[in-house]
């Protein structure tokens, strides 16, 4: 894949994440429009869900039975659109445990920490120095969205909706860019006679390391 069209997918891929960030927040303070906030809390699972039915060999299946729902879910549509929030709050929980699964499920014995994987990809073989603080850092990963899912829970529980979506669509992808950039910092301190690929070269063996494991998945 060509640099323009990478730089052309993770724009959209921001982009769109924005649109229902900010389209959200705006849904749970606007009076009258729990109608727009339940579209962008179902839209990204639909989608989800057809591409997956779209790229299946049952497809011919599974297609009826994704649109076979969406009927099912514009007939109880107003009774969903005003709890729209709970669905929104669920999205963004499930969004951060399962990425703290990801990375937690790669410690266990006999497994490579994720982590490591990424480095493995900048590396190549990597020291035993390397190894422990990928692991360490792995850790972190997984600790930071647990506590992203616990302050959402706690703040969803006993403050107002404003309050949770503020936290929830406003701040949650700032502290994932700042977790980001302050992990790459720490490592020049923590390692600094290994070179660093630099936060572009992290991204991308990230996004490669992803990549293989869905295609080992699928």
């Amino acid at each position: 894949m060509s640099t323009l069209r990478q730089f052309a997918r993770a724009a959209t891929t921001v982009a769109v994440l924005a649109t229902c960030e900010i389209g959200t927040h705006y849904a749970v303070g606007k009076p009258g429009a729990e109608g727009f906030g339940l579209l962008l809390v179902l839209a990204p699972l639909l989608a989800v869900a057809f591409a997956a039915a779209a790229r299946s060999p049952h497809r011919a299946m599974l297609l009826p039975l994704w649109t076979l729902g969406c009927a099912l879910l514009w007939s109880v549509h107003t009774p969903l659109a005003r709890n729209f929030a709970y669905g929104a709050y669920l999205e963004q929980i499930a969004l951060n445990l399962a990425l703290a699964y990801l990375f937690g499920r790669t410690l266990a014995a006999g497994r490579e920490p994720l982590c490591s994987q990424f480095a493995r990809m900048v590396h190549g073989t990597l020291t035993p120095r390397i190894a422990q603080y990928t692991r360490q850092i792995t850790v972190a990963w997984m600790l930071f969205f647990l506590s992203i899912a616990a302050i959402s829970t706690l703040l969803f529980a006993t403050s107002s909706l404003v309050t949770w979506s503020t936290f929830a669509n406003y701040l949650t992808f700032p502290l994932v860019a700042a977790m980001f950039a302050g992990e790459h910092l720490w490592r020049r301190i923590a390692l600094p006679d290994v070179e660093s690929p630099g936060m572009l070269a992290t991204a991308r063996a990230c996004r490669s390391t992803f990549e293989a494991r869905g295609a080992r998945i699928e």
